[in-house]
């Protein structure tokens, strides 16, 4: 078996179809359904089951799919240990994009100062995609919170980057923070009077959750909820132009520029517990750069 038909095995075996993959790999599906035969040929097994003109893994390719990921992880990290830094390989991190925007500077910093030809690739995906991005061999990376932890196999291995605090935030020209550097405090009542912006969908699992999917949770006051957009770079934007209000990460709300808005008399704002998943290998570059994040 050759690593790069177990690299392409990869992709089909997430996609399930033939037409996804090539045009995913920039191939045609007439080579990657060779491809397909010669693992097949090499295990003397199907991998697949074929349904009229679908495709659907069996068995035998999910316990592929478990040995592939892994021996490609290997065939990377040896790559890269052994031809040296100009051969080094991207750093895929699949994450809910609401943590893209708190954590990419973040890697990407680090990334370029140990290994300065390195590429990072970012994957939008809500948490639980993420995980099983990572578990198939899609990603080296996934960045989710605590509430998907049970989901985490024995073989992947975690680390806790922190807790993250919600807010209310306003832009720095928002009239309800005017002459505020960085923290605001206002009464109930005042932050009443202004408009939000929030998401329907949750940004970590992505669940449709209503008007509360921010975080906003019982026991905090109503809100007059006037923008409903649930992409994260476009919601941040009509924040930072002083239009709106909305529920964020603290992290978030100062990577934009946004004041922290205090309110008076609620209970403790939400909280998120923020993991780093990752294929554990005490030896590989992945481990090391998990590790000094």
């Amino acid at each position: 078996m050759e690593i790069q038909d177990l690299e392409k095995f990869l992709v089909i075996a997430a996609t399930e179809n033939l037409q996804r993959s090539a045009d995913r790999l920039d191939m045609t599906p007439g080579g990657l359904s060779k491809v397909l035969r010669r693992l097949e040929s090499a295990l003397n097994t199907h991998l697949f089951d074929r349904v009229g003109k679908q495709i659907r893994i069996n068995d035998a390719g999910r316990r592929l799919q478990g040995r592939a990921a892994e021996i490609t992880a290997i065939a990377r990290q040896t790559q890269a240990e052994i031809a040296g830094s100009s051969h080094f390989p991207e750093c895929r991190v699949a994450a809910p994009a609401v943590l893209q925007l708190i954590w990419a500077a973040s890697i990407q910093t680090l990334l370029t100062d140990t290994h300065p030809e390195a590429c990072l690739s970012l994957t939008s995906a809500y948490e639980s995609l993420a995980l099983k991005m990572l578990v198939r061999g899609e990603v080296d990376l996934a960045l989710i919170t605590g509430a998907v932890l049970g989901q985490v196999p024995d073989r992947i291995s975690t680390r806790k980057l922190g807790t993250e605090r919600m807010c209310v935030t306003a832009g720095a020209t928002h009239p309800l923070v005017a002459g505020y550097k960085s923290t605001a405090e206002v009464s109930v009542e005042a932050l009443q009077c202004y408009s939000f912006v929030a998401p329907r969908i949750s940004p970590f699992c992505g669940e449709e959750r209503g008007l509360t999917s921010d975080g906003w949770g019982e026991g905090l006051p109503l809100r007059k909820v006037q923008a409903v957009v649930n992409d994260y770079g476009a919601l941040t934007s009509l924040v930072k132009n002083g239009k709106f209000l909305a529920f964020l990460p603290e992290t978030l709300a100062e990577d934009i520029g946004g004041i922290r808005v205090k309110v008076t008399g609620i209970p403790p704002q939400a909280e998120e517990e923020l993991f780093i998943a990752w294929r554990g290998n005490d030896e590989s570059w992945l481990e090391g750069l998990v590790m000094a994040l």
